[in-house]
């Protein structure tokens, strides 16, 4: 319980209610594409599943991709 408790902290060791909820989705989201698939006899997810699976991946590694990066702004 000890790493679980790890896992939804922030560096400071305060709980992290981001991590919390981020998880709860993903177990919905997850649960909701397993019972489609299963009452479904294992067609292929439909497009809205399909789109927000590619849009949670693009805006991850979107994130990380540009983490760390500046812009310089040049004054006219």
């Amino acid at each position: 319980m000890k790493k679980l408790a790890y896992v939804f902290s922030e560096p400071d060791g305060s709980w992290s209610w981001r991590k919390t909820g981020t998880a709860i989705c993903f177990v919905v989201f997850a649960t909701a594409c397993i019972g489609y698939l299963i009452t479904h006899s294992f067609d292929e997810l439909p497009t809205s599943y399909q789109t927000i699976i590619g849009g949670v991946f693009v805006f991850y590694f979107g994130k990380k991709l540009i983490e760390g990066k500046k812009l310089a702004v040049k004054d006219a």
